[in-house]
């Protein structure tokens, strides 16, 4: 990945060393290498930095797993500090966001701009990127076609993107190897389960409201089923069944086509897993 070091490298002479920051959303669908190339150009970013490679815990201490730490991290980091947000649709740009959180966050977004950092934030689809940060704060976009090869885009071709709905020839076209067997990537994976686990119980954020947003999320799925084409309600059927409307069932459904909301749910239908249906608010 010699064309990524090196376009690290000049981002943080060019820009970090500049009282700018760098803001580079990574999309990919499930399993197709985001965290993989998020910690390689973490800890490539850091070597740009410091002059030294981080250490496997000072590495996935600067990984964000939530709106809060997302928050707290900017709003605490030292200056040219990395940020890495590997579901940053979910916390970032969720659909359930009141519009005063969401703005929160795209204010707090701007007012970092001159602390120099570095975020590196991941999504499954480039429709589940926020306005603020796809058609303005990025002036770079990385996109994994398949595992192991990563193409980059400039403002220009993200601005081509939007206008067309089409992705021009890229900026920049590169390998990354696998991290598979390596401390890295055991500790990242240990550290991803505990923490989609602390998420599950409802410990992985204080908001009560999220919590539950979640159960009424893993409901929806379980009624209609989008993992099966035949069994499941129809969106109708289980606003019937569900506090939550038709329009809100079936956009719960769809980010969960993009890959979403995959670790609130068991997609195995012989489970026999139930809820018992959230009250209505």
């Amino acid at each position: 990945m010699k064309k990524i070091e090196a376009f690290v490298d000049e981002s943080y002479r060019r820009r970090h060393q500049n009282q700018l920051d760098s803001v580079l959303p990574i999309v990919a669908d499930e399993g197709l290498g985001k965290s993989t190339l998020m910690l390689q150009m973490g800890a490539q970013y850091i070597y740009a930095r410091d002059g030294e490679y981080p250490t496997v815990d000072h590495l996935l201490s600067r990984i964000c797993y939530d709106r809060r730490g997302f928050q707290e991290m900017m709003a605490e980091s030292d200056q040219q500090a990395l940020i890495m947000v590997p579901d940053a649709a979910r916390i970032l740009y969720s659909m359930d966001f009141a519009k005063s959180e969401q703005k929160k966050i795209e204010k707090d977004l701007m007012d970092v701009r001159g602390l120099e950092y570095m975020i590196l934030l991941g999504f499954q689809s480039w429709d589940r990127i926020g306005g603020e940060i796809k058609e303005r704060r990025a002036k770079m976009a990385f996109k994994i076609p398949r595992r192991g090869l990563v193409r980059g885009y400039n403002r220009d071709a993200m601005d081509h993107k939007e206008d067309t709905g089409d992705w021009p020839q890229s900026t920049l076209t590169d390998k990354f190897p696998p991290l598979d067997g390596t401390e890295l990537w055991d500790a990242y994976q240990d550290l991803d389960r505990e923490k989609k686990r602390e998420r599950l119980a409802g410990e992985g954020s204080t908001d009560v409201k999220d919590v539950k947003r979640d159960k009424d999320r893993a409901y929806a799925l379980r009624l209609v089923m989008p993992w099966d084409d035949n069994r499941g309600m129809s969106y109708r059927e289980a606003a019937h069944h569900h506090a939550k409307s038709k329009a809100w069932i079936g956009e719960t459904v769809r980010d969960w086509k993009d890959g979403e909301y995959r670790d609130l749910v068991d997609a195995d239908p012989a489970s026999g897993e139930k809820d018992r249906a959230p009250a209505a608010e």
